[in-house]
């Protein structure tokens, strides 16, 4: 025979949260003398610690009332915490809302009379002084009933239950309300908490003062709550009600108040974590007793509305019991399993004869009986860590979330923050946030370009080019990273607003960080984006030969995106590995608008050797450089100045290195001025430039005015400094030009419309190779990518088949000079290049020119400007003519006189 308390303990174990709870039965169990109560409470016995029981011996309560609040009043047996369970006890405020309400009848003002004909007391619901009366009282109930630590304890639980309900919420809050932009903004916090706070503090104070559960009185049957009725009036209603009715609404909102405490909520209740029902064990051996009249009640209830309390009823009764309108399921206690079984069996019907009737046995049970706790308490476990996740979870995920965002610079999608910088293509999404950028101009360059972008986006058909440039540089004019940055902004943001036709011009801004430092995770952003978007055509800019750029490029290179590279002039820049050891080969992905470093420096030198020392038989020069480490510009171009300079018999005493302005360029000068050269030949950048010339300035470096010849990294620093360099009276500077305004001011060519406007007066203080060579660079991109639009969208390929079109064959007339890529290395043969001088009154002149600036110029045919781009030879061949020897005629700053100029062409 299986042991009846195992069935007892399957009767009381909840099923798994997933599934419905079942209905518990009566069980009544009949026997002679006090038989029948020992048996139900040994079978009771060993659960007694572990859920919520009360024990009900009979006549221990005159009442039905004083029956039900002793298991469900204030301080109720039913209510009480269980050790070990985890969980607080069941709360029942409807019972004790019905309670207060009938004790008022008995507490009346000094002088009232209860119960007297005539009574004054409890007063007619429909008065209104009584009315009042009561809402006093109510407001002073719900003041008192939960004072002391019973009181905070039940406060605290209901705050928790409703915490893990709005904190939630409020976390949804902050993550919908913040969106794209970056979350450290005051407002989605400042609602978030609003809504977790006020929501919290809401659902408590209605769970405590029992607001929550009190609607339920509306939809019950027994003294119902009136639509829209007080509170008040309703409590005055069950002071005045008879006691009949109280005993069947006291009933069944005891059944209510277990049914919320181990309902299903869709928000987090301690109820799921209950794994074991209430239980009560109630001797109503004796007819007509209280306990007798509860047992009947219940019953009756339970039948007349369905609800089926969430509660095993171990019931001692009379062998004289009356079986009820409704058949039994009965029998020995033996076949208690039998009995169990087939109760269900009725109960899957959906009205199930509540009781269950077992006879005592003769012999008392064995109460030695230990049930297997173990689920119950995981699951109650189990609900304190879907609450721990409820309350902690969505604070650590709107952390994680929140330092994605900063990751990401407030939720961008191709980008990152690394360190203090935001890099990556920070205007994707839409306008670029404006805490990205440190610098006003920058800032407002790109919200112009953000402006643009959404006039192209709304009109549908728009094509989109990246400029990758560094874009987080601090605001320094003397800066060429910053100039050059604020520069090529500039003319790509004008040529963009003069975009009308289809497809229009979407400008997706590309920060690599200070110095390029990023470029390398910046172009792999790039390429993540260009995989997902097919508009995404290709990519220009790359101003500065720095490691960064070279790795950037790389990286494009293997994502197949065709680059115009404006200002990075180093002589390899654009060659990628091949595999091999060693071996590289130029991409095919890559186009170069301005000159090498290669050309510069020979022009340069040649220009030293044959204008500035014609006469000197080996003029002597000093090659001050910056030796940056990733700094490919300063080191390639020194090195170039010292190869060119022995082909032209100019002897270099030294290389000098410094690497900060302070105590390595005073240094460096004093070095470079002991050996009294009659050259210095500057390969630094702008930001140290005016640094350099002081030093000179100041510096005994011989008798004479020495010459300072500079790369052409210098014309940011010329253009905002001129007229200083120009008052210097020891020092006179040339420098290297790739692209400048004053290579239009003698009418060799007629000028583009926007070198027309740089003419008259238009960004004097910008960056002109900058300016121009950024300008160029998106003018050819969109003429290319509309030479390859036929009605539909291009891809890569064809805009990069198109550009590789601009050739020897078929040159391209831009605001830099004519613009003609190799077949092989993709450099503009015979670009423009200059050497300007700095007059005395700060302005610059050309020196010297060498390439076209129009298809309709002639040739040039000077021996300074030949073989300009070709390789150095190789070490131990013989050598060849130096350009002194080819010259045949006298410099002049521009080529030989030919037929007038002629408009420019389409390509302008």
């Amino acid at each position: 025979m299986a042991d009846p308390h195992a069935v007892i303990e399957a009767l009381v174990r909840r099923p798994f949260i997933w599934r419905a709870d079942r209905p518990l039965p009566l069980v009544l169990v009949v026997g002679r003398d006090g038989g029948a109560f020992d048996t139900a409470r040994r079978l009771a016995e060993p659960f007694e610690d572990f859920l919520p029981q009360a024990t009900v011996r009979a006549g221990e309560y005159d009442t039905l009332r004083e029956l039900v609040e002793a298991l469900a009043g204030e301080h109720g047996q039913l209510g009480k915490p269980v050790g070990g369970s985890f969980l607080p006890p069941p709360r029942f405020p409807l019972v004790q809302f019905v309670l207060w309400a009938r004790r008022q009848r008995e507490e009346p003002p000094p002088g009232e009379q209860v119960d007297v004909p005539a009574r004054t007391w409890p007063p007619d619901p429909r008065s209104r002084t009584g009315q009042d009366e009561f809402k006093e009282r109510l407001k002073d109930w719900r003041r008192g009933r939960y004072g002391g630590d019973r009181g905070r304890r039940t406060a605290a639980d209901f705050i928790g239950r409703a915490a893990t309900t709005w904190v939630p919420v409020g976390t949804l809050a902050v993550w919908s309300l913040g969106g794209a932009s970056d979350l450290v903004g005051v407002v989605p916090w400042a609602l978030g908490v609003l809504v977790a706070v006020v929501g919290t503090l809401i659902q408590a104070m209605l769970s405590i003062r029992g607001s929550f559960f009190n609607g339920w009185f509306r939809k019950q049957p027994y003294l119902a709550r009136k639509p829209f009725e007080r509170l008040p009036k309703y409590a005055l209603r069950i002071a005045n009600a008879s006691e009949a009715e109280i005993e069947r609404l006291l009933v069944h909102a005891l059944c209510q108040d277990l049914r919320q405490a181990y309902g299903k909520w869709l928000i987090p209740w301690p109820s799921w974590g209950r794994g074991l029902y209430a239980m009560l064990v109630l001797d109503a051996r004796w007819p007509g007793d209280v306990n007798e009249r509860f047992l009947r009640t219940l019953e009756e209830t339970v039948e007349e509305t369905g609800l089926l309390p969430p509660l095993l009823v171990l019931a001692a009764v009379p062998e004289s019991f009356a079986p009820g309108r409704r058949p039994v399921t009965a029998g020995r206690l033996a076949d208690l399993p039998a009995l169990v079984s087939a109760w269900r069996t009725a109960a899957r019907r959906r009205v199930p004869p509540l009781r269950l009737m077992v006879s005592a046995p003769t012999m008392p049970l064995d109460d030695d009986y230990r049930p297997h706790l173990l689920a119950p308490r995981m699951r109650a476990i189990g609900y304190w860590c879907v609450m721990a996740l409820l309350l902690i979870g969505p604070v650590v995920l709107l952390g994680r979330i929140q330092q994605d965002r900063n990751a990401h610079c407030g939720g961008l999608s191709w980008v990152e923050r690394i360190g203090t910088e935001c890099v990556g293509v920070v205007n994707a999404d839409g306008p670029a946030p404006e805490d990205i950028f440190p610098s006003k101009d920058i800032k407002d360059l790109v919200a112009r370009i953000d402006g643009n972008n959404a006039l192209a986006r709304k009109a549908g058909t728009y094509v989109s080019v990246v400029l990758f440039g560094e874009y987080s540089v601090a605001e320094n004019e003397n800066d060429s990273a910053f100039v050059g940055a604020r520069a090529e902004l500039a003319a790509v943001e004008e040529y963009q607003r003069g975009v009308s036709s289809a497809p229009r011009l979407q400008v997706l801004v590309a920060n690599a960080g200070t110095n390029f430092a990023q470029g390398r995770r910046t172009a792999e952003l790039v390429s993540e984006m260009a995989a997902e978007d097919p508009r995404m055509l290709g990519v220009i800019g790359f101003q500065r030969s720095v490691s960064g750029v070279g790795d950037a490029i790389r990286t494009l290179h293997t994502a197949k995106i065709p680059m115009l590279v404006t200002t990075a002039t180093a002589d390899r820049l654009g060659y990628v590995p091949d595999g091999s050891a060693g071996s590289d080969y130029p991409s095919p992905y890559v186009f170069r608008l301005g000159p090498s470093n290669l050309r510069q420096a020979r022009l340069a030198v040649r220009f030293a050797r044959e204008q500035l020392f014609r006469a000197v038989p080996e003029p002597t020069a000093v090659v001050v450089k910056d030796q940056t480490d990733n700094d490919n510009y300063t080191n390639n171009l020194a090195d170039d100045y010292v190869s060119e300079a022995r082909a032209e018999r100019i002897k270099i005493t030294e290389s000098v290195p410094y690497k900060d302005r302070g105590t390595g360029m005073d240094m460096a000068v004093s070095r470079a001025c002991a050996h009294r050269p009659d050259l210095l030949l500057y390969a630094g950048r702008a930001a140290d430039f005016l640094d350099f010339l002081r030093y000179v300035e100041g510096k005994d470096c011989g008798k004479e005015q020495i010459k300072v010849l500079a790369g052409d990294d210098v014309i940011k620093a010329v253009a905002n400094s001129g007229a200083e360099i120009g008052n210097y009276r020891r020092v006179r500077v040339y420098y290297a030009a790739l692209a400048s305004r004053e290579l239009w001011r003698d009418g060799a060519a007629a000028p583009t419309g926007f070198l027309q406007g740089l003419l008259g007066g238009r960004h004097a203080k910008e960056s002109d190779d900058n300016l121009i060579l950024s300008y160029d660079a998106v003018k050819l991109f969109y003429e290319r990518v509309n030479a390859a639009y036929r009605g539909g969208l291009p891809s890569r390929g064809d805009v990069l088949y198109q550009i590789s079109l601009i050739s020897p064959r078929d040159r391209w007339n831009g605001s830099s000079g004519v613009i003609s890529f190799g077949a092989t290395v993709h450099q503009p043969e015979n670009k423009a290049i200059a050497i300007l001088k700095v007059t005395d009154s700060g302005k610059s002149e050309v020196a010297v020119r060498c390439g076209l600036l129009a298809t309709t110029e002639p040739p040039d045919t000077r021996g300074i400007c030949q073989n300009l781009d070709a390789e150095r030879p190789v070490p131990n061949a013989p050598a060849a003519p130096s350009a002194s020897a080819l010259s045949t005629a006298p410099p002049t700053a521009g080529p030989a006189a030919g037929p007038a100029a002629g408009p420019a062409d389409s390509g302008r």
